[in-house]
């Protein structure tokens, strides 16, 4: 997924890690439930519950993935726009 071509809420399914392209500097914001982030070459695991965001700091590919059930985020540029 695109985040630059993205307006509105991203459900996450346990069942179904999200890949991300093009998120370099955009910042995500987790709604509901805990999500993983993992971006090639970093070695952290980031962890998110709701109320927390990310922005993504590497020019590389990234998956999201729901920890222990289903999860929402949002793509913040500075409006929320869910």
């Amino acid at each position: 997924m695109d985040l630059s071509q993205v307006a509105g809420s991203i459900p996450l399914h346990s069942s179904q890690p999200l890949r991300i392209q093009n998120g370099y500097g955009r910042r995500i914001t987790v709604l509901e439930g805990h999500v993983w982030v993992t971006q090639d070459g970093d070695p952290r695991d980031i962890v998110l519950s709701a109320g927390d965001d990310f922005i993504f700091d590497r020019r590389a590919m990234a998956v999201l993935s729901a920890l222990g059930g289903d999860a929402r985020i949002v793509r913040q540029d500075g409006v929320l726009v869910a």
